[in-house]
């Protein structure tokens, strides 16, 4: 069944698969190391990073920690694939400096200046410094 303004579940899983093995060849993981974390047979993941099957939110889930991804990135860069045009009125943007500019201009006034001298506070204050001791520590 198609939906307005939709994809179909082909190209879905075409992109969630894609996401999730990029995911995984980036961070150096093979295959198996990855399904075992994740509680699956390498096979179906294999399949997964294919396109050719569904994953269901349970093994989605699995896939993402044993990744060391947040769910929500993985939901996040699916909505940008699959509608760049929304996803870039919505503000979906990997330029940091322009993430930046669109969260200040959510926020009210207030909380603008509020964040902003936390910030100042933050930068301003000494930080202690953090060492390790060689040798005999009773000495």
């Amino acid at each position: 069944m198609m939906f307005a303004y939709s994809v179909d579940n082909r190209e879905i899983r075409r992109n969630l698969g894609e996401i999730l093995r990029g995911a995984r060849e980036g961070g150096r993981r093979t295959l198996t190391e990855v399904a075992r974390e994740a509680g699956i047979s390498p096979a179906h993941l294999s399949e997964v990073e294919r396109g050719l099957k569904d994953i269901s939110t349970d093994l989605l889930v699995a896939v993402t920690h044993a990744l060391g991804l947040p769910a929500a990135d993985v939901y996040s860069e699916l909505g940008r694939r699959l509608d760049p045009e929304r996803g870039a009125a919505r503000g979906w943007t990997p330029d940091p400096r322009r993430q930046l500019r669109l969260a200040a201009a959510s926020l009210p006034e207030e909380s603008l200046r509020s964040l902003a001298q936390f910030s100042a506070f933050l930068a301003n204050t000494p930080k202690p410094r953090i060492g390790f001791v060689t040798g005999d520590p009773r000495r």
